[in-house]
């Protein structure tokens, strides 16, 4: 018999993220829609430019930041979430405790 365990092999497409012009689907789209909000309904040579500059910065910061972590905002929300600090609980039943001055611990 074939006392091997069974493989399974799991294709890269299924666990690749999902990723547009290098960057998160998300971020790069709502970038894109910032930038043609600028171009598009000021349209001054001036906004014109400042849509095209912030269009190839922002991208070339989601691209760094995909390569680092493709799923950065994510994660980043994730941890935007949790509090600093998590106050100390107790039971009911707890024996209380008493702090004393000038007593040193």
């Amino acid at each position: 018999m074939n006392e091997q365990p069974r493989a399974v092999p799991i294709h890269v497409s299924l666990i690749r993220p999902i990723l547009l012009m290098g960057c998160e689907r998300e971020l790069v789209l709502s970038s894109a829609i910032i930038a043609a909000v600028l171009v598009l309904s000021l349209e001054r040579l001036v906004f014109t430019i400042a849509g095209i500059v912030f269009w190839s910065l922002s991208l070339a910061a989601l691209q760094r930041a995909a390569k680092a972590d493709p799923q950065f905002s994510r994660v980043y929300l994730r941890h935007a979430r949790y509090r600093a600090y998590y106050g100390a609980q107790s039971r009911v039943t707890a024996r209380i405790s008493s702090i004393r001055e000038g007593v040193p611990c």
